[in-house]
């Protein structure tokens, strides 16, 4: 079965036999193409063109067909000041949820704001060019995340104050609405984002879940895997513990130090686990520990999908990442066996 037919399946509680390999690679197509990210990020051949390439040479199972932490934030009104290096900050207009809620809500609603077309029209060619081979995968902000961004705060995680509720739920709107705009287009997974995760008690965690659950039931509309990635370390061993003791409606993927504290139980997708971008950079798979750590995940959590915690850089060497990717798939083979 190809990627598609297997996340296809995967309602139906076919749950893949091995892991499938879905790290972040967008900004190596930027280099690949010899173009700065940030003119990449404008060009939709340039993009399906380099993933295509990427697919061909490292056999990837899943393409994320736009990588942009910001997408959401400039679709709402924000913009963005670039720098000389060719990393950018985000500009804020002053405005309320309820100017936000407007924009949401108007009849043109997201799908032709900022860049979301280009992220649309690369989904729309790859789902021609590479018929039912790799999965599509499109990154979404998680509320946290978005409502930090527009609050202008960068990191939710470390702010003492509380992100107001209302700021959250319009962010989960969002993540809704810019998820199905993606599915309509041909994505198959979404790739839900929360770098700044705060600190939980059960009931924030469980308020947090309903929020969510809208998004998810988007996504099974559509036939397609909901993905909740947790790139960042989540604080407390107590935060830890309350996010992924929980059974979750998707498949959650903390970075790779915080498996430990996933439940008894798996969520009912199975597990998946983040890989520090520095891991497909190097060959530190020679590394015991990193070794140890994905067998034990393979053979005791039910693992079903491996990424990245970001974006890999697009500075990485090609042959040195397919012999990564070479290593890992020989390890969960190995395991398998």
């Amino acid at each position: 079965m190809t990627p598609r037919a297997i996340i296809k399946a995967w309602p139906q509680g076919e749950i893949p036999s091995r892991p499938l390999l879905m790290p972040i690679l967008f900004s190596l197509g930027a280099r690949l193409e010899n173009l700065p990210l940030r003119d990449f990020q404008s060009n939709p051949t340039k993009i399906a063109n380099a993933l295509r390439q990427i697919r061909g040479v490292l056999k990837v199972d899943g393409l994320t067909c736009y990588c942009d932490p910001l997408l959401e934030a400039e679709a709402l009104g924000c913009t963005r000041e670039w720098r000389a290096d060719g990393s950018c900050v985000l500009v804020r207009p002053s405005f309320s949820v309820d100017d936000l809620r407007q924009k949401l809500n108007a009849p043109e609603s997201l799908a032709g704001k900022g860049r979301i077309p280009v992220a649309c029209e690369v989904l729309q060619r790859l789902k021609v060019m590479l018929r039912d081979e790799p999965a599509l995968v499109s990154r979404v902000t998680g509320p946290f995340t978005l409502a930090a961004q527009l609050l202008g705060r960068d990191k939710a995680v470390s702010d003492s104050t509380p992100l107001p509720a209302e700021a959250v739920e319009f962010a989960a709107e969002v993540a809704a609405s810019v998820a199905k705009v993606f599915l309509e287009a041909g994505a198959n997974v979404i790739l839900l984002t929360e770098p700044s995760f705060p600190e939980v008690t059960p009931q924030t965690c469980e308020w947090y879940a309903s929020l969510l659950a809208p998004v998810f039931n988007v996504i099974r509309f559509y036939e397609a895997l909901p993905v909740l990635l947790l790139p960042a370390p989540l604080g407390s061993e107590v935060s830890r513990a309350v996010i992924l003791g929980r059974g979750w409606d998707c498949v959650v993927c903390p970075i790779l130090g915080d498996t430990d504290f996933f439940g008894e139980q798996s969520p009912g997708q199975g597990t998946g686990v983040a890989l520090p971008g520095s891991v497909f950079e190097g060959n530190q798979l020679n590394h015991n520990d990193l070794e140890d750590s994905l067998r034990k995940l393979v053979q005791g959590q039910k693992l079903v999908l491996l990424t990245s915690a970001d974006d890999v850089s697009g500075a990485a060497d090609p042959k040195l990442l397919a012999r990564v990717l070479g290593g890992i798939r020989a390890l969960f083979t190995a395991s398998d066996g």
